[in-house]
């Protein structure tokens, strides 16, 4: 290690103590929040702005689209005054577009809505990542991340409870709240970061770095390979409840259920398996795993409609599994190889830039290639998708040959 990340380790020690525990309950508050929303944002859509499921897809994807294109100008805006100020601005944008769907009246208006909450979502993961990961000791990154993922999945489940028993109780009127606490929660954490201690240094960059960054080969193709890691996303999202539904036995119900076994093992296992990706070998390995992982999901969801609806809820429940444990491993790699190889003088720029990985896999080349492709197929999908994540796999393996050794 370098002098310069020596200096580092000694600066972030003494504060990163109280300073955690504070980005963790903003991280709580945060996603909370969010599971207000996430849970019944498809009702709300069609029942109460009363828009189309094919126009709500097609608004999901535009959004996510600009999310894409919003990437550059936040990343210079991340570089040039550090992740502090930009993910405050983020949060309150993210509070006024969710009061915003309160005056969604078309399909215009909830695409203006659905833009500014894409744009957000997919900037505040970095911006917080680069501002906890700068003050967090590098041995202990491994640890915060797996404890910041953790607090997520929590805030997203406790928002989706309480949502459930907003809604459950029958009354018209209970979008109404569910978005302003949402809208009051994005405000409560962009107070929590405007009154943290400020940084004690912040890596500034032009615009001109971003547009190296742009031209970075190395950042285009591990952004590329992340998103096809990433695309346990559509998978758990999009094509598992509709290939349940429409082409096995299994009762609708038990989509819930597998769920439920998703978010539980998310919670339970996210902190003890951050040793698997404490270091770039491991996280590399982390990644390989998680391909092979995905690749065995996609087999056991292409076999399920071969079984009656008993056999076939297990096999499901075991794709489910697999694509729980890659996804531990994807996003906790992704965390460690992600703020490891990011040039420190654009570190958060580069962050940004690398998560548009995410929007792409989960809002705009994912949802097509699931349906249009894999569900299209059918079970031939699921294999050509399993035969890409196989290949995927040994990416990892020719990135540890050809880079320099690694501890771990």
């Amino acid at each position: 290690m370098g002098t310069s990340t020596t200096l580092d380790r000694q600066r972030t020690r003494p504060g990163h103590r109280q300073f955690l525990p504070l980005v963790q309950a903003a991280t709580l508050i945060e996603w909370t929040g969010t599971g207000l929303f996430l849970a019944v944002s498809t009702i709300y859509f069609v029942k109460v702005a009363h828009l189309s499921t094919a126009s709500v897809g097609t608004g999901l994807t535009i959004g996510g689209a600009v999310a894409l294109a919003a990437a550059v100008p936040i990343a210079r805006l991340a570089a040039r005054h550090g992740p502090k100020p930009v993910l405050i601005g983020v949060m309150l944008l993210r509070a006024l577009a969710t009061v915003g769907y309160l005056w969604v009246d078309g399909w215009w208006s909830f695409l203006l809505v659905v833009s500014a909450i894409a744009v957000t979502e997919q900037s505040s993961p970095p911006l917080v990542q680069s501002y906890v990961g700068a003050r967090a000791p590098e041995s202990l990154r491994a640890k915060v991340m797996a404890v910041q993922r953790t607090v997520v999945n929590l805030g997203i489940s406790l928002g989706g409870l309480i949502a459930g028993v907003a809604l459950g109780s029958g009354a018209p009127g209970a979008f109404r709240p569910l978005l302003i606490g949402g809208a009051l929660a994005y405000v409560a954490v962009a107070a929590v970061y405007a009154t943290a201690r400020r940084e004690e240094a912040t890596a500034v960059a032009g615009g001109a770095r971003v547009a190296e960054l742009l031209k970075d080969r190395r950042l285009l193709g591990f952004t590329a390979y992340n998103a096809l890691v990433s695309l346990w996303m559509p998978v758990l999202n999009v094509a598992f409840p509709l290939w349940l539904v429409t082409e096995t036995d299994v009762p609708e119900r038990y989509v819930g259920v597998l769920y439920a076994v998703n978010t539980v093992l998310c919670i339970a296992l996210q902190y003890p398996l951050n040793r698997c990706y404490s270091t770039t070998r491991r996280a590399w390995l982390s990644y390989a795993a998680a391909a092979l992982l995905l690749s065995g999901g996609a087999l056991a969801f292409a076999a399920a409609p071969g079984f009656g609806a008993r056999r076939a809820l297990l096999v499901l429940g075991a794709a489910v599994v697999l694509l729980t444990f890659a996804e531990l491993l994807q996003v906790g790699a992704s965390w460690t190889l992600s703020f490891d190889l990011a040039p420190e003088g654009a570190r958060s720029a580069y962050l940004v830039l690398f998560n548009t990985s995410r929007t792409v896999a989960n809002r705009v080349a994912g949802p097509v290639l699931m349906t249009g492709v894999v569900l299209a197929l059918g079970t031939a999908g699921w294999i050509v998708l399993a035969g890409a994540l196989l290949l995927g796999a040994l990416v990892p393996f020719v990135m540890l040959r050809t880079a320099p050794a690694t501890g771990g």
